[in-house]
């Protein structure tokens, strides 16, 4: 019983480790091409060698860190072309996920996208913009959750992630974010298919311009 309970909080530990490490990713506090080490993140987060080498294996799965031979890992780059791809597919995922979501969600993931959206709420009041980027993220990914597929979620889920960055959005920016995030939350609670599609498309569309 003492070993599992053991062995439950090393994975604890070790998701939260990898959480950090892939915002400083996101966020742009590791930039990309830079090299990092199993000291590196030893240091930086103070924990030992063995959930850094870890952490290093896990973040290369997720597209996050590239190994080269000989000379260790580096934060992952990726051209315009690349970005482009990713982008698309992830915009592709998000528009079947919203489609499942309307059938699927749960209470659960109804609670888990508004709260997304009142801790968005929260970090733009505040003016913590990389608590901002986090809550988007949560958001998306709650989204992607709710539409109770597996399949959609690993796919999502695996696809490299070069983009979030932390900017400094115009006020009446972040509100029109995040009234359309509460807009389809809205929708999906209530069934509304052609809605969620519709604020979804929306959303998407604004989601790389200013006003």
């Amino acid at each position: 019983m003492v070993r599992k309970t053991s062995e439950v909080e090393e994975s604890t530990q070790q998701v939260a480790l990898c959480r950090k490490l892939r915002d400083a990713i996101i966020l742009g506090k590791l930039h990309h091409g830079q090299r990092i080490t199993e000291k590196f993140i030893s240091e930086m987060m103070n924990v030992k060698r063995g959930p850094a080498r870890e952490s290093l294996l896990i973040l290369e799965g997720q597209g996050l860190v590239r190994k080269v031979s000989s000379l260790g890992y580096f934060v992952a780059s990726h051209t315009q072309d690349e970005i482009q791809d990713i982008y698309d597919i992830r915009t592709g995922l998000e528009k079947l996920a919203v489609i499942r979501a309307v059938k699927n969600a749960t209470r659960e993931d109804i609670v888990r996208l508004r709260l997304a959206c009142d801790e968005m709420r929260a970090a733009i009041a505040s003016g913590d913009e990389d608590r901002r980027v986090r809550e988007d993220i949560a958001f998306h990914e709650a989204l992607v959750e709710a539409s109770g597929s597996r399949i959609i979620k690993h796919m999502y889920n695996s696809l490299p992630r070069p983009f979030y960055k932390t900017v400094q959005l115009s006020e009446r920016k972040t509100e029109r974010v995040v009234t359309q995030h509460e807009e389809l939350c809205r929708a999906i609670m209530e069934k509304d298919m052609e809605k969620a599609v519709r604020t979804l498309e929306l959303h998407i569309s604004e989601r790389d311009f200013e006003d």
